[in-house]
């Protein structure tokens, strides 16, 4: 996956993350979420080699699964009531459930996030928003260079100099807002000696429109729309309110499954993952 998506043409990156970001959100049944959540991991997994980084998105689900009941008393089936509080199944299950859309959702975001980076980002967006994308890969680079002076600033003060965590802490947000304005004006000289916002400026890029992209985006845009469909058609009218009625498992769901998990785990389907004299 890490050679197909790495070598895919922006707007196909682009494209295969919005499709996810179209349906993740919007999951209201059971099994559709259940999919995407362990297609979700896997790629998860898979970048980052470590079941620590699970335990926050297990925390989230269990935070959201916990409070949904004591907010919400909806639903038929009491587990427990007394004079001020009522918890029913409806509502925990409810609680897990979207805790793992908005898990879904996050992971989503993470995966996105070491793909597209500020240069695919200023190839997509500087033709049409050039401001926009600008601005915005600026941002994408602003928040690792403030985390990375910040990590260097207090390091240094922790050798030169003995004082206690918070002082230390208030001293280098001080120091490093400082930096931060001299670094966008110094930044800012640069773009205006380069005649940015004077006239409609080219840019250099190594992107490449190919066959195989073609490919691609066909194979996006037709899961996506296959999936949307069955959303729309199957599995938006599932309620968990005021009782879950789950229908009999048929071979339709099974179909949709399997397109799902298709869609979601694609790149690691394309020949780039397997070409080795790519």
């Amino acid at each position: 996956m890490i050679k197909a998506l790495k070598r895919a043409h922006p707007l196909v990156v682009f494209s295969y993350f919005l499709g996810l970001l179209l349906l993740a959100p919007f999951s209201r049944h059971p099994w559709m979420t259940g999919v995407q959540m362990i297609c979700l991991c896997l790629l998860y997994l898979y970048h980052n080699r470590s079941l620590k980084k699970f335990l926050p998105f297990t925390g989230l689900i269990v935070i959201v699964a916990v409070t949904n009941p004591i907010f919400v008393q909806r639903g038929r089936t009491i587990l427990y009531a007394d004079a001020h509080l009522r918890i029913t199944k409806e509502a925990l299950l409810y609680g897990i459930h979207y805790g793992c859309v908005l898990v879904n959702l996050l992971l989503v975001f993470s995966i996105f996030n070491q793909y597209i980076k500020k240069e695919q980002w200023i190839y997509l967006s500087g033709q049409i928003f050039p401001k926009l994308g600008v601005v915005t890969s600026m941002a994408f680079g602003l928040i690792p260079r403030y985390q990375k002076q910040a990590k260097k600033i207090l390091k240094t003060r922790r050798s030169l100099k003995s004082e206690k965590a918070v002082q230390r802490v208030m001293n280098t947000v001080s120091m490093e807002t400082t930096w931060a304005f001299e670094s966008s004006m110094d930044q800012l000289d640069s773009m205006n000696a380069r005649g940015y916002g004077v006239l409609k400026r080219t840019h250099f890029h190594l992107f490449v429109w190919e066959k195989k992209d073609w490919i691609h985006i066909m194979e996006i845009l037709i899961l996506t729309i296959l999936n949307l469909w069955a959303y729309k058609q199957y599995y938006s009218r599932f309620f968990f309110y005021p009782m879950i009625i789950m229908p009999v498992f048929q071979t339709k769901d099974a179909i949709w499954m399997v397109l799902m998990g298709l869609q979601f785990l694609l790149p690691c389907l394309w020949k780039e993952n397997f070409n080795v004299r790519n």
